[in-house]
């Protein structure tokens, strides 16, 4: 622990010296965009949206393009999608007739990711499951089944570079709330249940299995190659570790190497400085090699719901913005483009495309009658001046 860093109280983040923290608030406060006189040069390709699920849509195009179609259209090249062959439907229903796809390879040869992943994105991120997982947390597990997680991994990465391997485009295949499926449904591991080591032990055969899959695809590709193909773990829970509950960060990240790690970030957003500690708490349990190297971490997802919580928002997004571009973190996906969740008022469940913007929690660039949010307003001002830059 860096000698700055002091014992914060139990269930706090780290305490520092008043002089350390004081550096740190000016140092994030600087970092924010309305600080800065220029955005990173790389900023579209580096922060974007993710596309999953909306109750809405605003056009007759398939839900997925119309949707990424819209992300460029605001500025971003970083676009996150629902990457799953077992129900692609659930993630993009309007406008679309999905095929059967048994692997993933199945669905990156449909129309739909095709179109998607012919547009002009710099960087796309991949909430990749596939059927062949199912059941990682099983103990006892033969070699057979990492075996087949490796092979999918191994076969889409390969179909990858070779379908878009001389673009300048990076993909990046990921998986959702790792604490959340570590823990399952609804457990909060205050205690852990009795079989946690063991839990741990299996997400660390499974990544390192999905992992193995995309190295040996990337590692056969074309050395003249533009295309990258990287995977990454996702935690969730990060702030747990100062309550002493075991978390996905300090129980597993330090056994597995990864291309890289991405951080849902709910639980750091109180503010600047908990987001900060956060994001250095996971470099400092995380092993990652040597395409992104040491300590490379994203934000593979964070929100506002702006009904639920409408003040500050563009305020709130500058400060935490100020931490992620400050603690320089790879990536960021902004939790998203068309809101996916109801609002506890509307009950019973309306019919979905909804119209009503009150009928969703907010967490959305666009609004369902178009307009832009708060939230949008302020990354399409971004994104704009990025590209102008």
């Amino acid at each position: 622990m860096p000698a700055l860093l002091l014992l914060g109280a139990a269930g706090s983040r780290p305490a520092m010296s008043a002089a350390a923290e004081a550096a740190l608030t000016e140092r994030l406060s600087a970092s924010r965009p309305s600080s800065l006189p220029k955005l990173p040069p790389d900023f579209r390709q580096r922060v974007g949206a993710t596309h999953v699920a909306g109750k809405y849509g605003l056009t007759t195009k398939p839900f997925l393009v119309e949707g990424a179609e819209k992300l460029l259209q605001l500025g971003a090249t970083l676009g996150k999608f629902w990457f799953m062959p077992g129900n692609p439907a659930a993630s993009y229903p309007f406008h679309s007739r999905w095929p059967t796809c048994k692997n993933f390879v199945d669905l990156a040869r449909t129309d739909y990711f095709r179109q998607v992943f012919d547009l002009p994105f710099k960087t796309i991120l991949l909430e990749a499951h596939t059927p062949a997982e199912e059941g990682w947390r099983k103990p006892n597990r033969p070699a057979s089944f990492y075996e087949g997680v490796t092979q999918e991994f191994r076969e889409l990465t390969a179909h990858l570079y070779q379908s878009y391997g001389n673009r300048d485009l990076t993909f990046v295949l990921q998986h959702w709330e790792g604490d959340w499926m570590l823990r399952g449904s609804g457990e909060k591991w205050t205690p852990p249940p009795p079989d946690w080591r063991q839990r741990c032990e299996a997400m660390t055969r499974w990544l390192a299995a999905r992992q193995a899959g995309v190295s040996q695809a990337r590692a056969d590709a074309s050395p003249s190659a533009k295309c990258v193909v990287a995977h990454a773990a996702e935690v969730n829970r990060v702030a747990d570790i100062w309550k002493k509950i075991p978390t996905m960060t300090d129980q597993v990240l330090p056994e597995v190497t990864l291309d890289l790690v991405s951080y849902s970030c709910y639980d750091g957003m109180k503010d600047a400085l908990t987001l900060w500690h956060c994001l250095a708490e996971i470099r400092r349990h995380c092993r990652t090699g040597a395409l992104f190297g040491p300590g490379a971490v994203m934000v593979g997802e964070i929100g506002i719901p702006e009904n639920d919580a409408p003040q500050r928002v563009t305020e709130r997004w500058d400060e935490l913005m100020g931490a992620m571009l400050a603690a320089e973190v790879k990536y960021i996906a902004q939790w998203e483009l068309y809101c996916n969740e109801f609002s506890q008022a509307a009950a019973p469940r309306p019919a979905t495309p909804i119209k009503d913007p009150r009928q969703v929690r907010g967490f959305w660039l666009v609004k369902p009658d178009g307009s832009l949010s708060e939230t949008g307003q302020y990354f399409r001002g971004l994104w704009q001046r990025a590209g102008a830059a």
